[in-house]
Protein backbone atom coordinates (compact mmCIF):
# COMPACT_ATOMS: atom_id res chain seq x y z
CA UNK A 1 0.00 0.00 0.00
CA UNK A 2 2.47 2.33 0.70
CA UNK A 3 4.48 1.79 -2.52
CA UNK A 4 1.22 2.58 -4.00
CA UNK A 5 1.36 5.63 -2.12
CA UNK A 6 4.63 6.97 -3.37
CA UNK A 7 4.06 6.10 -6.86
CA UNK A 8 0.63 7.77 -7.36
CA UNK A 9 2.75 11.08 -5.38
CA UNK A 10 5.76 10.71 -7.87
CA UNK A 11 3.09 10.66 -10.99
CA UNK A 12 1.51 13.80 -9.38
CA UNK A 13 5.17 15.59 -9.27
CA UNK A 14 5.95 14.68 -12.56
CA UNK A 15 2.64 14.64 -14.47
CA UNK A 16 2.84 18.60 -14.84
CA UNK A 17 6.59 18.43 -16.34
CA UNK A 18 4.61 16.52 -19.02
CA UNK A 19 2.02 17.93 -19.49
CA UNK A 20 4.44 21.16 -20.36
CA UNK A 21 6.45 19.32 -22.55
CA UNK A 22 3.34 18.14 -24.60
CA UNK A 23 1.58 21.83 -24.70
CA UNK A 24 4.62 23.60 -25.91
CA UNK A 25 4.34 25.37 -28.92
CA UNK A 26 6.26 26.10 -32.11
CA UNK A 27 4.96 29.42 -34.24
CA UNK A 28 6.32 29.87 -37.71
CA UNK A 29 5.93 33.36 -39.97
CA UNK A 30 2.72 34.39 -41.08
CA UNK A 31 3.13 32.67 -45.40
CA UNK A 32 3.88 35.18 -47.95
CA UNK A 33 1.57 36.94 -49.77
CA UNK A 34 3.88 37.54 -53.09
CA UNK A 35 3.09 34.72 -55.63
CA UNK A 36 6.59 34.51 -57.46
CA UNK A 37 4.40 32.99 -60.47
CA UNK A 38 2.16 35.98 -60.78
CA UNK A 39 3.87 39.45 -60.27
CA UNK A 40 1.26 41.37 -62.15
CA UNK A 41 0.46 44.82 -60.36
CA UNK A 42 2.48 43.83 -57.21
CA UNK A 43 5.63 45.44 -54.79
CA UNK A 44 8.17 43.38 -53.40
CA UNK A 45 10.96 43.67 -51.25
CA UNK A 46 14.30 42.38 -53.53
CA UNK A 47 17.92 42.60 -54.11
CA UNK A 48 19.01 43.10 -57.35
CA UNK A 49 21.46 40.98 -57.63
CA UNK A 50 22.96 41.66 -61.81
CA UNK A 51 22.69 42.43 -65.09
CA UNK A 52 22.91 39.77 -67.93
CA UNK A 53 23.90 41.68 -70.97
CA UNK A 54 23.47 38.99 -73.47
CA UNK A 55 19.64 38.37 -72.16
CA UNK A 56 19.04 41.74 -71.63
CA UNK A 57 17.51 40.83 -67.82
CA UNK A 58 18.17 41.78 -64.23
CA UNK A 59 18.98 39.00 -61.77
CA UNK A 60 16.09 39.83 -58.89
CA UNK A 61 15.73 38.03 -55.69
CA UNK A 62 12.36 38.75 -54.13
CA UNK A 63 12.67 39.01 -50.42
CA UNK A 64 10.10 39.66 -47.71
CA UNK A 65 10.22 40.05 -43.95
CA UNK A 66 9.62 37.46 -41.15
CA UNK A 67 6.61 38.50 -40.06
CA UNK A 68 4.46 36.47 -37.35
CA UNK A 69 0.98 36.37 -36.32
CA UNK A 70 0.06 38.20 -33.07
CA UNK A 71 -1.91 36.25 -31.10
CA UNK A 72 1.08 33.66 -31.76
CA UNK A 73 3.34 35.69 -30.00
CA UNK A 74 1.33 37.05 -27.24
CA UNK A 75 0.53 33.44 -26.52
CA UNK A 76 4.31 32.79 -26.38
CA UNK A 77 5.61 31.14 -23.11
CA UNK A 78 8.59 29.42 -21.52
CA UNK A 79 9.36 26.36 -23.36
CA UNK A 80 7.65 27.26 -26.54
CA UNK A 81 9.94 27.77 -29.47
CA UNK A 82 9.88 29.88 -32.45
CA UNK A 83 11.10 29.16 -35.94
CA UNK A 84 13.44 32.09 -37.57
CA UNK A 85 16.27 32.97 -39.63
CA UNK A 86 16.69 29.30 -40.16
CA UNK A 87 16.94 27.81 -36.90
CA UNK A 88 13.66 26.84 -34.12
CA UNK A 89 15.05 28.23 -31.05
CA UNK A 90 13.45 27.10 -27.22
CA UNK A 91 12.51 29.90 -25.35
CA UNK A 92 13.86 30.43 -21.89
CA UNK A 93 13.44 33.74 -21.07
CA UNK A 94 10.38 36.75 -22.90
CA UNK A 95 10.78 40.15 -21.90
CA UNK A 96 8.81 43.34 -23.31
CA UNK A 97 10.52 46.15 -23.67
CA UNK A 98 7.92 49.01 -23.66
CA UNK A 99 4.63 49.51 -21.54
CA UNK A 100 2.78 48.57 -24.97
CA UNK A 101 4.87 45.29 -25.51
CA UNK A 102 5.45 46.66 -29.06
CA UNK A 103 8.97 45.28 -28.85
CA UNK A 104 9.68 42.03 -26.93
CA UNK A 105 13.52 40.16 -26.51
CA UNK A 106 13.35 36.52 -26.49
CA UNK A 107 16.26 34.64 -24.55
CA UNK A 108 18.21 38.26 -23.56
CA UNK A 109 17.99 38.64 -27.36
CA UNK A 110 18.67 35.77 -28.98
CA UNK A 111 15.84 36.94 -30.91
CA UNK A 112 14.02 40.38 -31.02
CA UNK A 113 10.25 41.24 -31.95
CA UNK A 114 8.91 44.36 -33.35
CA UNK A 115 5.66 45.09 -33.88
CA UNK A 116 4.71 46.21 -37.40
CA UNK A 117 3.60 49.63 -37.77
CA UNK A 118 0.61 49.39 -40.60
CA UNK A 119 -1.57 48.59 -37.59
CA UNK A 120 -2.35 44.83 -38.28
CA UNK A 121 -0.60 44.13 -34.43
CA UNK A 122 1.83 41.48 -36.14
CA UNK A 123 5.64 41.28 -35.56
CA UNK A 124 8.54 41.09 -37.31
CA UNK A 125 11.58 39.78 -36.70
CA UNK A 126 14.58 42.08 -36.05
CA UNK A 127 17.75 42.70 -35.54
CA UNK A 128 19.04 43.61 -32.00
CA UNK A 129 21.60 46.47 -33.26
CA UNK A 130 19.90 48.20 -35.90
CA UNK A 131 16.19 47.10 -36.20
CA UNK A 132 16.74 45.42 -39.71
CA UNK A 133 14.69 42.86 -40.39
CA UNK A 134 14.65 38.93 -40.89
CA UNK A 135 14.15 38.35 -43.83
CA UNK A 136 12.84 35.19 -46.23
CA UNK A 137 14.40 34.39 -49.62
CA UNK A 138 11.47 33.91 -51.79
CA UNK A 139 12.49 33.87 -54.94
CA UNK A 140 15.33 34.42 -57.89
CA UNK A 141 13.72 35.26 -61.00
CA UNK A 142 15.27 36.42 -64.20
CA UNK A 143 13.20 39.89 -65.35
CA UNK A 144 13.41 41.28 -68.90
CA UNK A 145 14.74 44.96 -69.33
CA UNK A 146 11.77 47.03 -70.80
CA UNK A 147 13.12 50.33 -72.16
CA UNK A 148 10.36 52.19 -69.99
CA UNK A 149 11.76 50.74 -66.82
CA UNK A 150 13.24 53.59 -64.42
CA UNK A 151 15.36 53.13 -61.49
CA UNK A 152 14.16 55.61 -58.50
CA UNK A 153 17.38 56.39 -56.46
CA UNK A 154 16.36 57.88 -52.99
CA UNK A 155 20.15 57.56 -51.59
CA UNK A 156 22.76 60.50 -52.35
CA UNK A 157 25.03 58.75 -54.69
CA UNK A 158 28.27 60.64 -52.92
CA UNK A 159 27.43 61.04 -49.06
CA UNK A 160 24.87 57.73 -48.58
CA UNK A 161 22.51 60.14 -47.14
CA UNK A 162 18.88 60.59 -47.62
CA UNK A 163 16.84 62.07 -50.01
CA UNK A 164 13.09 63.23 -49.65
CA UNK A 165 12.66 63.19 -53.86
CA UNK A 166 14.56 60.54 -56.02
CA UNK A 167 17.33 61.26 -58.50
CA UNK A 168 15.52 59.10 -61.67
CA UNK A 169 17.94 57.07 -63.56
CA UNK A 170 16.73 55.24 -67.12
CA UNK A 171 17.22 51.61 -67.69
CA UNK A 172 20.15 52.21 -70.34
CA UNK A 173 21.60 53.82 -67.27
CA UNK A 174 21.17 51.10 -64.55
CA UNK A 175 22.33 48.29 -66.62
CA UNK A 176 25.86 50.85 -67.67
CA UNK A 177 26.38 50.82 -63.95
CA UNK A 178 25.72 46.87 -63.43
CA UNK A 179 27.72 46.45 -66.34
CA UNK A 180 30.83 48.08 -65.19
CA UNK A 181 30.49 47.36 -61.08
CA UNK A 182 29.26 45.04 -59.04
CA UNK A 183 25.34 45.30 -57.63
CA UNK A 184 26.83 45.04 -54.38
CA UNK A 185 28.84 48.37 -55.01
CA UNK A 186 27.21 49.98 -57.49
CA UNK A 187 25.72 53.33 -57.14
CA UNK A 188 28.01 53.37 -53.90
CA UNK A 189 25.75 51.70 -51.32
CA UNK A 190 24.92 48.62 -53.78
CA UNK A 191 21.62 47.45 -54.34
CA UNK A 192 22.29 44.08 -52.38
CA UNK A 193 21.65 45.62 -48.93
CA UNK A 194 18.10 44.78 -48.72
CA UNK A 195 17.50 48.55 -49.22
CA UNK A 196 15.25 47.73 -52.70
CA UNK A 197 11.57 47.39 -53.45
CA UNK A 198 10.86 46.26 -57.44
CA UNK A 199 7.26 47.28 -58.65
CA UNK A 200 5.52 45.06 -61.57
CA UNK A 201 2.62 46.14 -64.17
CA UNK A 202 -0.26 45.14 -64.89
CA UNK A 203 1.63 42.09 -67.35
CA UNK A 204 4.24 41.19 -64.20
CA UNK A 205 6.82 43.13 -66.21
CA UNK A 206 9.28 45.30 -64.05
CA UNK A 207 8.34 48.35 -63.89
CA UNK A 208 10.58 50.52 -61.27
CA UNK A 209 13.21 49.74 -58.86
CA UNK A 210 13.70 51.82 -55.76
CA UNK A 211 16.31 51.86 -53.46
CA UNK A 212 15.67 53.83 -50.16
CA UNK A 213 17.50 54.76 -47.37
CA UNK A 214 18.45 51.69 -44.70
CA UNK A 215 20.50 52.68 -41.53
CA UNK A 216 22.67 49.86 -41.83
CA UNK A 217 24.29 51.07 -45.43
Amino acid sequence: MKKLVLSIALMLTISPFFCSVASADVITALAAEINPEHLEKTASYARILGYNEKENTLTVELIVPEIFSWEDVEALKVGDSIYTDGREVTIETIAKQDYWGDYIKINDGSVNLSRCSDGSGDFAAVSEWDDAYTWIELAVIECPVKDSLLFLDYINDETGNMLELPVVHTARELTTRLLEEDADQVYNVGLTASNVYVVFDGEGNLATIHRFYVPWQ
